[in-house]
């Protein structure tokens, strides 16, 4: 072999080691971990001033958290209206969102009917009017079959009353059979947040109709 043969060898040799070693370097970095670079998240300014609106409407509502009216065998409390929504779930059912004020002082929601289409009848409304999104509103359940202890839908013979036990024990929340309205009443358990678990099936209208603004200073 002759002198520019060798060169020519050992160029080539020189070329593969160091292309073996570039290679394998990168190999190394693939598997090497690397630190994740942190994304920001980014809250829509609108979202945040809306959770600050729905706050301050709960904050200054006429009081907080759920309550008995002894006058009016009623059992009430306020919230903030969102969004609406209709299921079938045994009838139509128009539903809405309803935001209030966990014990802790977080919001929660859960949804309540404003209007029910039973077969054959004019619509049922659970609410006085229309609601409003944003509105605050006052959510009540009231009449005979209501008392400090609860509600007892089997005292009451109508299609609302029948259907609304049906709703209330879709979640049976313990071993007395607890629904859940007397669940929220006795023992302050939260209502379900999707509908299809239930929601309530009480009344509901604007917390400044005259009729709640006289009632709420009783």
């Amino acid at each position: 072999m002759n002198r520019v043969s060798k060169k020519l060898l050992l160029i080539m040799l020189a070329v593969l080691i160091l292309t073996g070693i570039i290679i394998g370097l990168s190999q190394l970095n693939r598997l090497a971990p690397v630190d994740p670079v942190p994304t920001p998240i980014e809250v829509a300014d609108d979202l945040l001033r809306g959770n600050q609106k729905i706050d301050n409407e709960l904050r200054t509502a006429p009081w907080q958290g759920l309550r008995y009216i002894r006058e009016q065998k009623e059992w009430r409390f306020y919230g903030v209206a969102g969004e609406t929504r209709q299921i079938d779930l045994i009838d139509p059912i128009s539903l809405v969102k309803v935001y209030f004020l966990e014990s802790d002082g977080d919001i929660s929601y859960t949804w309540v009917t404003t209007e029910i289409q039973f077969p054959g009848k004019p619509v049922f409304k659970t609410a006085s009017e229309a609601i409003q999104e944003g509105q605050l509103v006052a959510v009540q359940l009231k009449g005979e079959y209501v008392n400090q202890n609860g509600v007892f839908w089997e005292d009451c013979d109508s299609d609302y009353c029948h259907l609304a036990q049906m709703i209330d024990t879709i979640l049976v929340l313990d071993d007395q059979g607890t629904g859940i309205s007397n669940g929220f009443i006795r023992y302050g358990w939260e209502p379900p947040t999707y509908p299809m678990y239930g929601f309530l099936c009480w009344q509901i209208e604007p917390a400044t109709s005259p009729k709640m603004l006289v009632s709420s200073l009783n």
